[in-house]
């Protein structure tokens, strides 16, 4: 399953913003995700998730990760499982567009065993015990 949602996904690593503008990010995200979601089909678990930032400019990884958490929260609220389970892979890659154009993508796929290499910054949490 393959969703787009024509928001932006800023850095949220380094901002220094008062409590009540971060969280109408969150929620704007959050809903964003939400009604994208909605009438679409769960794959079987496990799965592998990918997140493409869509933007300007490239962050880094960790920039990266930190810009989609709210978006990896949604996604795990619709799935109905915590985001920290090992039921899931997560994946998350980018792409630049011309300004004003931005967005996310969102993949939503049985996980088959196997990793593909390439560009996205891979996290497993199979791994994390060790």
């Amino acid at each position: 399953m393959r969703v787009y949602v024509p928001i932006k996904l800023p850095s949220l690593a380094n901002t220094r913003m008062h409590w009540r503008a971060m969280a109408k990010i969150k929620q704007q995200q959050r809903r964003a995700v939400k009604y994208a979601l909605i009438g679409k089909t769960v794959p079987p678990l496990p799965l592998t998730i990918t997140i493409t930032r869509i933007g300007a400019r490239k962050l880094d990884d960790d920039n990266l990760r930190s810009a989609c958490k709210y978006v990896r929260d949604q996604i795990a609220e619709f799935v109905g499982v915590d985001d920290g389970s090992t039921l899931y892979t997560w994946r998350y890659d980018q792409r630049t567009a011309p300004r004003g154009q931005h967005g996310i993508g969102i993949e939503i796929a049985e996980y088959m065993g196997f990793c593909q290499t390439g560009t996205a910054v891979e996290q497993s949490n199979e791994n994390d015990s060790q």
